[in-house]
């Protein structure tokens, strides 16, 4: 039983690191990709890599902190959001 509770967890965690990237269209009508890169913009980089073989141009790398006031007295944490758009070339 212990086993099973570790794998589900541990899939639970690798799922949330990966990075998916939704397709757009940029204001100058090529296609492009948008994607949240929280778990490490090392790692958007790399999915920019893998969805643009040729290379790709940034044309959007937002970096925004939000403050979260848990309830019941619990400290507030701060959360990261960065976003990064490409388009491949």
């Amino acid at each position: 039983m212990k086993t099973k509770v570790a794998v589900v967890c541990l899939t639970v965690v690798l799922s949330g690191c990966a990075i998916e990237a939704t397709s757009i269209t940029n204001p100058n009508g090529r296609q492009g990709y948008t994607m949240n890169c929280n778990s490490g913009i090392e790692k958007c980089h790399d999915k920019s890599a893998e969805l643009c073989p040729n290379g790709y141009d940034i044309i959007e790398h937002s970096n925004e902190s939000t403050t979260i006031v848990a309830h019941y007295g619990e400290y507030p944490s701060i959360v990261n959001n960065e976003i990064l758009t490409i388009q491949c070339k």
